[in-house]
């Protein structure tokens, strides 16, 4: 009975934070007035082969209503179209500029020093660094700035709507908001003074220029496979102020195309987000699989030997509705049909196995692979 308790204790703990950063996240766009001045932003893009997305990208950035704009887009070594691409587009606008990038040297992985270099040649006063498979409303840089300024905000980072478009994607992705949205009071990430409580998603991420040039930028996660999270954290060591907002309106990112794809893409991320600590994830995973898999098979149990009771049956189908209903409350609002918040059990048996995954490649395989590069980082 005391072990059922606490389940539903969790389980509440759940639903509740769900429903109070659903009401009281900040929100793009958010009504704020954009400062004096219209001081220049830094659109920076680093791309390494995009050709599929980086035309679509440009094109919704260079439509802003943002009036003060530079974008850069460095190309990093590709081998598709990604750089002819730009080239045509920045011949078209005069504020849209290529750049070629140096040779990745050791003790880096790709994305850190291709935004290392976009953040060398950049003028503005903030500085947004942006994926290249990002769709940005015409309000969206705009928005995140008078948001930023009114607020004293950082950095700025957004949840994106996430354009999950198959059954395998809307499983295996629901991860990502539930993590954000589920787990930890948005407040916390603002204003909590500890690092560890710090959070952001890599595809919008807005920096006020002299606290991203205070602890050196993306050089200081350069060994980071999971920048974006260590990276913020490296803005609250230095006391400025981080905002993970809701930005499902004015942004859209295609992480990936197919279930595979995003396995992959999951499956690179899961052991680096726990430092490579195997007993980090090995408790993680265990909480997971015991606060959100433990009341089915506590139903199966009961079911299975006829109890029918309240602490046997009923308490865990009360735990199994309230997380339900808190992951369909974020997929309404991330613009994915309510009913798949009842395949929570099924996105995180597929989570324990990505990140099993993830632990596999890095301890007997070749590390992180990404974009055709393998990264060997355990151990720093």
């Amino acid at each position: 009975m005391i072990y059922q308790l606490g389940m539903t204790l969790i389980a509440l703990y759940i639903f509740c934070t769900t429903l109070y950063n659903l009401r009281h996240m900040p929100r793009l766009p958010s009504g704020e007035a954009l400062p004096e001045g219209l001081p220049l932003v830094s659109v920076l893009i680093p791309a390494r082969n995009e050709a599929r997305n980086i035309g679509a990208c440009l094109e919704s950035l260079v439509a802003q209503d943002y009036p003060n704009l530079e974008i850069l887009v460095l190309d990093d070594d590709s081998s598709d179209e990604t750089a002819r691409i730009v080239e045509e587009m920045a011949a078209r606008y005069a504020h849209v500029r290529l750049i070629r990038g140096r040779p990745l040297p050791s003790e880096w992985h790709g994305k850190a020093w291709a935004c290392y270099q976009l953040g060398q040649e950049a003028q503005g006063e903030w500085l947004l660094f942006a994926d290249a498979d990002t769709r940005h409303q015409p309000n969206a840089v705009s928005s995140a700035v008078a948001l930023a300024s009114a607020r004293g905000f950082d950095l700025v980072s957004l949840l994106p709507d996430m354009g999950l478009k198959t059954f395998g994607l809307r499983v295996i992705m629901a991860i990502i908001p539930f993590v954000f949205m589920a787990c930890v009071p948005h407040w916390l990430f603002t204003e909590a003074r500890s690092p560890n409580l710090a959070a952001a998603l890599g595809p919008f991420m807005l920096f006020r220029k002299k606290v991203y040039q205070a602890f050196g930028g993306y050089e200081a996660v350069r060994r980071d496979i999971v920048d974006d999270v260590f990276i913020a954290r490296w803005v609250k060591r230095v006391r400025g102020r981080v905002a993970l907002v809701e930005g499902a309106s004015v942004l859209r990112v295609e992480f990936y195309q197919s279930f595979a794809e995003a396995w992959h893409g999951l499956a690179k991320s899961a052991f680096a987000a726990f430092d490579y600590s195997l007993l980090g994830l090995v408790l993680a995973v265990a909480v997971l699989g015991t606060a959100l898999l433990g009341p089915y098979v506590a139903v199966y149990g009961a079911l299975r030997l006829g109890w029918v009771d309240w602490p046997h049956l009923g308490l865990p189908l009360v735990q199994i509705l309230l997380v339900c209903l808190a992951l369909g409350a974020i997929h309404e609002r991330f613009g994915v049909p309510r009913r798949y918040g009842l395949l929570m059990a099924l996105t995180v048996i597929v989570a324990i196995l990505f990140a099993m995954d993830s632990v596999a490649h890095s301890l007997f395989g070749p590390g992180t692979v990404w974009k055709g590069r393998a990264y060997q980082f355990r151990g720093r």
